[in-house]
């Protein structure tokens, strides 16, 4: 209120603009000059002199309120659809058909050069005919000379369109990592009994960081929350090693399991799947909490406490 106050005491109210609005003619001095001018005339800023209010010019500068157009906005454009292979490789087939086409009627017009026949040693006969039983060895000779340069060109065209390693790379980290939807977390929490066996507890760590994901991996007494964000592939990946990949139940070195429970109790279920609007972890780290109160202590610092409660929850445990 302060602000709009000192902003109508210094450019004056805008009354002339509801003014000028309203009138169907234009005002002979607009609203936004009226207060700049010493004798409201535009007479003061002629070419011989320019007699304004210096007291009225600073260095803000005043920004109109923007005004909603009245039409309603537009609807979204539609989304492509996603080609399945077998579409894909039949566009392939029409775009490749339709060059040929274009190829054959600029030869059949005299404006592209036909290309030379394709001679190997099985149709050489049939192509050269008569020229061919002239001088077998140089036609055979030359024949087997236009075959290594086909090939040598059939190479480098080849070896053009290969890519570097760094775009290898790329498209390899593409393939794995690239996300429909830009700017979406994807989160999933699994919930494990026991971790004793270190090879287990290496995979769970390890797979975390190679698949970029973040989170964290807390370790009690009672059980094992593991929590991981990052984009789709990436969750569907991990999801398979925790729920399909690893057994649980496998001895520590090939001896008995250090775990208090009988073999075979021993699982991993993930209890919750879902979309966050921004990660709540920098990165992925495995902490043996001996307490609840550690375990929920670094969920808390991270906002998402209520992961260990829907662990707690889970029926049957």
């Amino acid at each position: 209120m302060r602000r709009r106050e000192m902003r109508d005491d210094k450019f004056g109210t805008k009354e002339g603009k509801e003014k000028g609005r309203d009138a169907k003619k234009t005002p002979d001095v607009e609203w936004w000059d009226a207060p700049l001018l010493r004798n409201g005339t535009y007479e003061d800023v002629a070419p011989e002199a320019c007699d304004l209010v210096d007291e009225k010019i600073s260095v803000y500068v005043e920004h109109p309120v923007p005004i909603e157009p009245p039409a309603e906005a537009p609807p979204p454009p539609p989304q492509p659809l996603k080609l399945t292979k077998k579409e894909m490789k039949k566009l392939r087939t029409q775009r490749r058909q339709a060059r040929e086409k274009e190829k054959q009627a600029l030869i059949a017009q005299g404006l592209l050069e036909p290309p030379k026949p394709k001679v190997k040693i099985s149709n050489l006969m049939r192509v050269l005919g008569e020229e061919a039983s002239m001088d077998p060895t140089a036609i055979e000779k030359e024949v087997k000379k236009q075959m290594e340069e086909r090939q040598r060109a059939h190479e480098d065209r080849n070896l053009a369109r290969q890519l570097t390693p760094a775009e290898k790379r790329e498209k390899k980290l593409k393939k794995m990592f690239d996300s429909d939807i830009p700017n979406e977390t994807h989160v999933a929490v699994f919930r494990i009994r026991r971790l004793d066996n270190p090879q287990h507890k290496f995979k769970v760590d390890v797979n975390a960081r190679e698949n970029r994901l973040t989170g964290v991996c807390l370790i009690t007494s009672d059980m094992v929350l593991v929590v991981v964000e990052g984009v789709p592939k990436a969750i569907k990946r991990y999801s398979k090693l925790l729920l399909n990949r690893i057994d649980w139940n496998a001895d520590v070195e090939g001896g008995a399991t250090t775990s208090s429970f009988d073999k075979g109790h021993n699982k991993c279920e993930c209890i919750w799947q879902g979309i966050v609007p921004k990660p709540n972890f920098r990165k992925f780290r495995v902490e043996d909490c001996e307490l609840e109160t550690l375990a929920r202590r670094t969920l808390a610092g991270a906002g998402v406490e209520h992961y260990w409660d829907m662990a707690r929850n889970v029926p049957g445990t």
